[in-house]
Parts: C-alpha cells; structure tokens; sequence
C-alpha cells in the first residue's frame, strides 16, 4: 500500500494509456484502436465523439472494470498514478479513482441517500465522525442536501446521479472518471457539478469526463479529446476546440461547445405561427389521444408526488416536458404508459377511460434508461419483437420497416449484437426504434437524447417530425435545451406536482423557455 502511494506521488501523469486496443468478447471489432493518451495530475480533460466511438470504454480502462467486468482481448497497457491497474487492488485503486456510470441505478447498493454517500467511506474504514463531516460536506457541494435520509428508490435520474457523484467525492479520490455525468441532471444541477468539477481542478484533481453536452464544460475543461471508430482523432486545448466553427465541430458528430453557440443555431418556429393556437384551441388539431384528469400518482409509502395533475395530448403535436429534477416528470410519463398505477384519477385514450395495465402498448414508453426495455438476444430480434403484425413478424413488409428504420437511426452493422452490449447512445436509438415499429397511437420518450452526438440528436429529431407528421402524438421528457427547441412545437412545465404553464414554443416564448431552464443566471 505504501508502495502504491509513493508511486501516485512520484508520478506527474494520472492516467496513461499506451498503445490500447481493446475488443469486447463476442464484438467483431475493437471499441478501442491503439489509443494513446498522457493526462497530468490537475487537468480537466473531455472525452467527446459520436455515439458509439469508445468514450465509456475508454472509461472503463481507468476504472479497472475492463478486464474485471467486461471480458475481451486487451492489449497496451492502462497506468493509474504511475503503477499498471492491475497492479493496483480494487481496494485501492477505488481510493484513487471515483467512478460516476453512465446509469447511476446500476451503482446504488443503499435504500437510502445518506448511507449511500456514506458507503465508499464505511469501505475504506474512515472514522464515523469523520464520515459524517464529509456526507455533509459532499451532499452540500452538490447541492442536495434536502436528499439526504430519502429512499434511493423514488429518486428521479438527476437525483440518483447527483447522490452518486456526492457518494465519489465523499471518498476523496486523487482522480474522478465521470461518464455522461450530466444525461438526467437538469440546469441548476449541472451547475452544481460544474462548480464542482473546478472546486476539484481548484485542490489538484484529475477529471476525465465522457460528455456529449459540452456547454457547461467551457471555461471549466483543459483539453478535448475527441475518438472516431475507437480512435483518436483530434486532441485540442481548450482554446483550440472552443476556437473550432460550429460547422467543423458538427462535421464530426459534436454538440454546441456553448450557450451562445446553441442561440446561434437553434431553431424555433417564427411567432404567431398558426399552429401556436392550438395550445388554447385543442380541437385544431384533433380530438386528445391522451387526457389526464385530477392525477394523483406516487410511490408506496411516500407522499404523493403528482397531485391534481390534467393534460391533454394531441395527434400532431409535440410537447416538451420540463421541470427541475425529482419535478415528477418521468413519473409523470410512467403513468400515462401504464407502468405506475394512478392512486387517484383518470385517464382516457381516445376518449376511453383506461387502467394502467390497459395503457401499456396504446402508449409508448421510451425510457430514461433503455437498457431495461430490451430482452431479446440481437438487436434484429429486438426490432422483430416490436412490431404488431399479429405474429408475421418475418412478413416482408416488417423487414423492410426494420430495415427503413435502422438506416433512419445508424443502427446497420449492429443486426447480431447483444442489445446491452451497444453503447448508451445505441441503446438509446435501438429502444426509439423499437418504439416506432409498434402501433402505438402515443408516443413519450423521456430523457431520448441521453448518451447521444449531435448527429444522433438530429436522426431522433427527424424521426420525432415524422411521428407528428403522421398524426402521432407525441411527448418529449428532456433537460436538452438544443434538442428542445429544435423538436419541439410546445412546452408544459412540470411544477409541484402539477402542469404550472403550456405554452407554444417559438421565438417569442424561447426566453421563457430559458428562464425555466435557469439560463438567464448563467449568461
């Protein structure tokens, strides 16, 4: 142990990567070409990509769950500190490195927030009084405090990934490795964790981030490091990226690098648009596929956390969902699918009042995390699965709505692969796939552009217009100010438990929109 210390200390990288190729069993190519990566002690460096490029898996070499939990052939070798990772015991090398997941539920081994942030702690022996100080102080930095002695299980995404980046600092780790660490987390959270992430810089910290929103990072990240096939392909500084035109970083699958840079591009609909009345003319667009009446929806033994919620959906519209984390927005669109009973309430699907277990499959739920929506063996058999054609699902007119709706979503290639063996961004686009190939007549995706490159982004927003245009109606869940405003044709703001404001989304509105958000803080 004192051996492995010297060593961190001796060393002025935290992290090397020399010559790393890495297949994972089963894959027919590597995720990772011959990366080769030097990161000083105190740097901030971003790693960004399109979709599926190796940034998780780049991840997972730093945090030793490569060999430990994903089996396949690797080759080069991966230095923590100055000393191979596998040179280092789980014991320590969790000591030196706090890992944030890109799907913070898989990490929870505690029912409650605080014995949560407590955990990592407990695991090094650190003494309770101690303990106790730094629970406070991490769950203060991260701006939770309100979280703490909360069961883990009623958490939104935000919360759960907030509670886990807490539960890592309480640790106090040399180095921090967060992968899409801002994928549920709304504004006033990812300005936390962006005051975070230089508190961090500030005491000599190493930060590797996978991100694929990379506004909160400007000002705040050293370099960008950016991988293309498994590859690295451009290795900037912060100056040299942010210099970058927005066409140039775009050309390679990259979102917005700042909030002036999203208002340069957005695009809303003109005001006074036609279609804006029917926010307060429902029947302009068709009688409500959904209606929600007097909603009251909560978990077993917590208060309730919608309460007198209404809301209507209609065919040919898009709305766009918003409210800060823990809001009750993904419980809100939980209930209309069908996967969480109504304790009080009703709601109709054209015009029929339906219990929940009625609901599932008349309304599509794309879920935050997709990686529990998918059961089947391959990514073809999960496609098949999906389609409604009672039984034919190898008929020639599903093959060629799979096939149609793979290119549509950059899924080709991926016929033979394990759903969970994908990337987020994959999974991501596999379960929207899934969900376009049923017969449902609504369709909701909470948190759709998770894990997902600019490119992707705009595939899912070209699949959302189709949905519109064929007279779907469709609900968007979501903290992506840029894919908000460029999917979206209303907004319904989510606030104590129920629908606070709805209002038509265009260029007049946009301020609002960025009010709720919080952006008028920040600029």
């Amino acid at each position: 142990m004192m051996e492995n210390a010297a060593a961190a200390k001796a060393s002025p990288y935290a992290i090397e990567l020399d010559g790393c190729t890495f297949c994972y069993k089963g894959a027919s190519h590597p995720s990772l070409r011959d990366v080769s990566l030097k990161i000083p002690r105190g740097q901030c460096v971003v790693v960004t990509g399109q979709s599926g490029c190796g940034k998780t898996t780049l991840t997972r070499l730093v945090n030793a769950l490569i060999p430990l939990m994903y089996e396949g052939d690797l080759q080069g070798e991966v230095l923590v500190a100055g000393k191979p990772v596998s040179a280092w015991t789980m014991g320590e090398l969790s000591a030196h490195v706090g890992s944030v997941f890109q799907n913070p539920r898989g990490q929870f081994v505690n029912l409650d927030v605080t014995s949560e942030i407590a955990f990592g702690c407990e695991n090094l022996g650190i003494d309770r009084e101690e303990m106790v100080e730094r629970v406070a102080q991490a769950a203060a930095t991260l701006g939770i405090e309100g979280l703490l002695g909360r069961g883990t299980e009623a958490l939104s995404g935000g919360q759960k990934q907030s509670v886990i980046l807490a539960s890592a600092y309480a640790v106090h780790p040399d180095i921090f490795v967060l992968d899409e660490p801002t994928a549920s987390l709304d504004v006033h959270a990812m300005r936390n964790l962006a005051r975070t992430v230089a508190l961090l810089k500030s005491q000599g910290k190493t930060v590797l981030i996978s991100e694929h929103r990379l506004w909160w990072l400007n000002g705040i990240a050293d370099r960008y490091v950016v991988l293309g096939d498994g590859a690295v392909v451009g290795d900037r500084t912060s100056g040299e990226f942010i210099a970058l035109s927005f066409e140039s970083r775009s050309d390679m699958g990259l979102r917005a690098a700042s909030l002036a840079e999203i208002d340069s591009v957005v695009a809303v609909r003109p005001s006074g648009d036609a279609a804006d009345s029917a926010v307060s003319s429902l029947s302009s667009c068709g009688r409500p596929v959904v209606r929600m009446n007097d909603m009251v929806v909560g978990y077993r033994g917590a208060p309730a956390i919608l309460n007198g919620l209404d809301f209507s959906l209609v065919p040919g519209r898009v709305v766009g969902i918003v409210g800060h984390n823990g809001a009750g927005k993904t419980t809100f669109a939980r209930c209309m699918a069908g996967l969480l009973k109504e304790k009080a309430g009703v709601i109709e699907v054209d015009d029929v009042p339906l219990r929940a277990r009625k609901r599932a499959g008349r309304v599509y739920l794309v879920m935050q995390e997709p990686g529990y929506q998918l059961f089947s063996s391959t990514v073809d058999d999960e496609l098949a699965s999906a389609c409604s054609s009672d039984g034919a699902e190898d008929s020639l007119g599903n093959k060629d709505r799979i096939a149609a709706i793979k290119a549509a979503l950059a899924l080709e290639g991926l016929a033979d692969r394990h759903p969970l063996s994908l990337s987020g961004g994959e999974r991501q686009r596999l379960s929207i796939a899934a969900g376009l190939l049923s017969s449902a007549r609504a369709m909701i995706l909470d948190e759709p552009t998770s894990g997902l490159d600019y490119r992707n982004m705009r595939r899912i927003d070209a699949q959302i217009a189709r949905m519109r245009d064929a007279g779907i109606a469709v609900c968007v869940v979501s903290h992506d100010y840029e894919f908000l405003c460029s999917a979206c044709d209303e907004i319904a703001l989510v606030e104590d438990g129920r629908i606070a404001e709805r209002f038509p989304l265009n260029k007049a509105t946009l301020p609002k929109l960025k009010l709720n958000f919080g952006f008028a803080e920040i600029q």
